[in-house]
């Protein structure tokens, strides 16, 4: 029974890369960070419900995220608790991280670059960060395998 389930998650994991690929391939390559954003954010969500290793990232964890773009147009909010996520359009005060991004470029290199730079971001202010930098980490870390497994290259 378990060697069939895993040929169902492997199979559904499959086909749901495949189609949800394709948006997050554009939404790479295109220049509005808050569409970019929602599609890896819906991407990771979807992860999270279909593949228990990826779920086991979260497991005991739990954070509040908020993103935003400097002009305002952009505010996602992201909430890890009891091994869930959970995705809101809205300003959250009480965030434990709160993520200012300067535009979509910005975004997108912070989050999915090759080689993953963090503390230049910060220093060329391409990026602004209140709170618990861990977390920032953490997300990056979740946001880096999930292209990892898009691409194919994940180690087993």
């Amino acid at each position: 029974m378990t060697y069939l389930k895993e040929l169902f998650y492997r199979w559904f994991r499959q086909n749901l890369i495949r189609k949800t690929g394709r948006q997050f391939q554009d939404a790479l390559d295109d220049e509005m960070t808050e569409t970019f954003l929602k599609v890896l954010l819906y991407c990771m969500w979807l992860n999270f419900i279909i593949d228990p290793n990826y779920r086991r990232n979260i497991r005991d964890f739990e954070g509040k995220y908020e993103f935003r773009d400097k002009a305002g147009g952009v505010k996602e909010f992201v909430k890890f608790k009891y091994g869930m996520m959970w995705l809101k359009e809205e300003i959250a005060p009480d965030a434990d991280l709160t993520v200012t991004f300067k535009d979509g470029r910005a975004l997108r290199d912070f989050l999915l670059s090759p080689k993953q730079d963090i503390l230049k971001s910060l220093l060329n202010n391409e990026v602004t960060v209140r709170g618990n930098l861990n977390y920032l980490l953490k997300f990056a870390f979740l946001a880096t395998h999930l292209k990892l497994e898009f691409l194919g290259t994940i180690p087993k």
